[in-house]
């Protein structure tokens, strides 16, 4: 993949099978946190609340997702 500087050209640079699932972990972060900042970080989309909150990526049979401060995540509705 080449290198890309927002997550919407990454997720269009992904294979076809990944992109919506990459639309779809994108949605969920910001409904879960809409003051959630959006980066690309070693080359895949990483988004950022007090400090690194999540990351995403596509390879080429599978996505993988990171999560790291579910501890300051208020989620009443279960969202994820």
């Amino acid at each position: 993949m080449a290198k890309v500087s927002t997550i919407d050209s990454y997720i269009n640079d992904s294979p076809p099978f990944a992109k919506p699932i990459l639309k779809h972990l994108r949605s969920l972060v910001h409904k879960g946190c809409p003051d959630v900042q959006e980066t690309i970080k070693w080359g895949f989309p990483h988004f950022e609340y007090k400090g690194m909150l999540c990351s995403m990526a596509a390879f080429k049979n599978h996505c993988a997702f990171g999560f790291w401060k579910s501890s300051i995540m208020n989620d009443p509705a279960k969202v994820m």
